[in-house]
């Protein structure tokens, strides 16, 4: 069955390839951004800030049948260097983004057979982490969100976080700098290894399902072990 997927953030590594997965599989990809500079990667493409006017999402069909928000933030600072403004640019963009898209367009999530909308969180959320304390509480409180509204909004519409470590993503660029760090990164996890933009977007894909596949306000931990084993 075909289905219309929204995707927020769709410019970002992770979001670009969910789009690929999605477009692959016939599916009606409704993609956003804050700017357009991945315009002509998408057949519907919406320039779209999540914290302004969302006005422009009046226009999407009655209907839609999966929601993934992508955007996020790595501010790696230690207590003493973190200010309120960095708590609340996390928030912003983790928390308050994803309260508001779901919020606008609940009416078309709720159509039909319902929705999966999927969430992104991070290992940090579960594992204490040096210079991890904005972005941890900013993804908890999105965690929280989404396991409060699968409840809420339980048989309609399923929501569910992938929360993945870290990622060799764009966004992980300061931190991936070099073939040392890389190496460092990746030893840090049981399995030795960094997360592909590939793997986490195939577990993002999956989640989009899983209304149909009976799951609902879980936390998907592809972290390479890094949250469960020493």
């Amino acid at each position: 069955m075909t289905k219309n997927i929204l995707i927020i953030g769709a410019s970002s590594d992770i979001g670009l390839e969910i789009c690929k997965l999605a477009n692959a599989d016939g599916h009606n990809i409704y993609a956003t951004s804050r700017d357009d500079v991945n315009a002509n990667n998408f057949d519907n493409f919406i320039q779209l800030d999540p914290n302004k006017s969302l006005d422009v999402l009046d226009d999407m069909p009655e209907n839609i049948d999966g929601l993934v928000y992508c955007p996020g933030t790595i501010n790696l600072r230690s207590l003493q260097r973190l200010t309120l403004e960095d708590i609340k640019n996390e928030m912003e963009v983790n928390f308050y983004g994803a309260f508001n898209i779901i919020k606008k367009v609940l009416p078309n999530l709720k159509k039909n057979d319902g929705a999966s909308v999927v969430l992104f969180s991070t290992v940090a959320v579960k594992t204490g982490m040096p210079m991890h304390s904005s972005i941890a509480a900013a993804k908890g409180a999105l965690e929280g969100l989404a396991k409060s509204l699968a409840a809420e909004l339980a048989p309609r519409v399923a929501i569910n976080c992938v929360a993945p470590s870290i990622v060799d993503t764009k966004l992980a660029a300061n931190i991936l700098s070099t073939d040392e760090r890389k190496q460092a990164s990746a030893d840090r996890h049981p399995l030795k290894t960094i997360g592909s933009i590939n793997s986490i977007a195939n577990s993002a894909y999956f989640l989009l399902q899983a209304k149909e596949n009976w799951i609902s306000g879980q936390i998907f931990r592809p972290d390479g072990g890094l949250s469960a084993l020493k």
